[in-house]
């Protein structure tokens, strides 16, 4: 029997294979996705802005009750999952990613040749791709709106779209 957990904007929870994370709503937000194949263990970062500014709290991060924890940036977020995976007993070289959302939702600002779903998704790209951390599955870009639900039993990722 799964346990559910529901996270939203700036939240991500990690879990061993007992528990269905699930979010909804995700725009250009983007949804990183991190899962060790061997120990089936996962986590699930909702994130909303791609990098931490110099200025902000990088080190401190704290649980709510239900185990979630608050992270917005992108950056910052895939160190959380991969520090809470290993705590659990996941190891790097098991970790695979999948990435959802980073939509254009927006209207572009002027000189913003891209918006902040493109930046998102480049971030996490650059990111995973720095910590060694192969992307399997991406569903990003366009113009819907997503909802995501992870099994970190078997590592599926059901998405579906929201019009």
């Amino acid at each position: 029997m799964n346990k559910y957990v529901e996270i939203h904007i700036a939240e991500l929870f990690v879990g061993n294979q007992e528990y269905l994370i699930t979010t909804n709503g995700v725009g250009s937000c983007i949804v990183i996705v991190l899962y060790d194949k061997l120990m089936r263990i996962g986590g699930m970062a909702h994130t909303i802005l791609p990098k931490r500014r110099q200025q902000d709290d990088v080190d401190v991060y704290q649980h709510d009750r239900e185990g979630r924890v608050f992270v917005k940036y992108v950056d910052q977020a895939i160190e959380v999952l991969l520090d809470e995976m290993e705590v659990l007993g996941a190891t790097p070289e098991h970790i695979v990613a999948k990435l959802v959302g980073g939509a254009h939702m927006f209207t572009l600002l002027s000189g913003d040749n891209h918006g902040v779903g493109w930046e998102n998704t480049q971030i996490a790209r650059e990111e995973l791709s720095r910590k060694g951390i192969p992307i399997e599955t991406e569903v990003v870009g366009g113009a819907v709106g997503r909802n995501v639900r992870f099994d970190c039993s078997t590592g599926i990722v059901e998405i579906t779209t929201k019009v």
